[in-house]
């Protein structure tokens, strides 16, 4: 384990903690923003920052995103009834956890673009967590080609 994992176990862990106390509602809408901002953030950091490096970019529109999403959470917790009764914090407490997967996620990405031997660097090989998430995006190619079956030709992307 490097230390991207020891993070990511971390964000996990504190975020199970913050969301467990502000609610599922605002947690909830946390989790959705941060995947938003990840997913968001991956085509748009190069021409938001193009005088930054790679890493720098991705890096400050993670941070920007996540700030955004921070800010809106806050609000709605202050200005709306969000308790939904006695399984409120368990459940926050459970998406918040998976917020900070979302949050490490966004830190691989960092490290990845940060380091010249990009996935081949030490710290993101031996990764233990880094490597379920190139293990994830293999089963995602794969339930992309389950999903072209039927069609005439599965192996290109397009299924023509």
């Amino acid at each position: 384990m490097t230390w991207p994992d020891f993070v990511a176990i971390g964000l996990c862990i504190a975020m199970g903690i913050v969301e467990s106390k502000r609610g599922f509602v605002p947690a909830f809408f946390a989790l959705v923003g941060a995947v938003l901002v990840v997913e968001m953030a991956g085509p748009a950091y190069r021409s938001l920052f193009p005088g930054m490096s790679y890493c720098a970019g991705y890096a400050t529109t993670v941070l920007i995103g996540f700030a955004i999403v921070a800010i809106l959470t806050i609000l709605l917790k202050r200005y709306a009834p969000t308790d939904i009764g006695a399984f409120d914090s368990p459940l926050a407490g459970i998406i918040g956890a998976f917020t900070g997967l979302v949050m490490a996620h966004a830190l691989y990405g960092i490290v990845i673009l940060g380091s010249p031997q990009g996935m081949n660097a030490a710290v993101y090989a031996n990764s233990g967590l880094g490597a379920q998430i190139y293990e994830l995006r293999g089963w995602h190619g794969f339930l992309d080609f389950m999903g072209r079956i039927g069609s005439s030709n599965v192996a290109e992307p397009s299924g023509r």
